[in-house]
């Protein structure tokens, strides 16, 4: 079984893993950090807002306050 983290734009994909077997939130967590925030930019720039939805892996503490 594999799973697919993908990080996407209007525009495309700017961040993308697989990992194999289920993704949990230190998979999540270590995507965020080491794949997508650094392709990301401060408000009010392109590419400054991450949208989440609640999957319960989204809503790890550290991921919340790594991304603030």
């Amino acid at each position: 079984r594999w799973s697919i983290l993908p990080a996407l734009t209007i525009n495309g994909y700017i961040a993308l893993r697989v990992v194999e077997d289920s993704v949990d939130s230190t998979e999540l967590y270590d995507f965020v950090l080491n794949d997508l925030l650094p392709k990301m930019n401060p408000w009010p720039a392109l590419r400054s807002v991450l949208v989440l939805d609640n999957c319960n892996t989204h809503k790890s503490e550290a991921l919340r306050l790594a991304v603030e």
